[in-house]
């Protein structure tokens, strides 16, 4: 079974998939934070912070698997995008769409008490998990 390595186990609210993911103090200091799923690398989350708003998309582009935790955050239409390091395609934030019909997953986020919540199937961590295989 899979354990979030040095990650204190996650605050879920099981009935509607709100996974805790930080402190926004913390969280706002980093323009983008990959937020990894424990159900597997194609679940993963870029979590981005600009002028003190919070985006949740896909961690990966569905052009062709570039790392958008890695794209900058631009105004692009006059709208919040980020743009895909490997071949520069501009994704709203908001909605995750792309000029050319591709599509990002954009995840609903909450806020209670100072902490951010994204809402997920899988369990989520800022940490990487380690996945235990037996040994023979």
């Amino acid at each position: 079974m899979a354990e979030p390595r040095d990650v204190p186990k996650p605050e879920v609210d099981e009935e509607n998939k709100w996974r805790y993911i930080g402190e926004v103090k913390e969280l706002n200091k980093k323009k983008c934070h990959h937020v990894h799923a424990q159900s597997g690398k194609k679940y993963d989350i870029a979590l981005f912070c600009d002028e003190g708003k919070f985006y949740a998309i896909s961690a990966w582009c569905s052009h062709m698997g570039g790392p958008l935790y890695h794209g900058q955050i631009e105004d692009y239409n006059g709208r919040c995008h980020v743009m895909c390091p490997w071949h520069s395609y501009m994704f709203d934030l908001k909605t995750g769409a792309n000029d050319l019909g591709l599509q990002q997953d954009v995840y609903d986020i909450k806020f209670e008490k100072g902490k951010l919540y994204i809402q997920h199937d899988s369990e989520l961590s800022l940490g990487s998990y380690v996945i235990h295989c037996p040994v023979k």
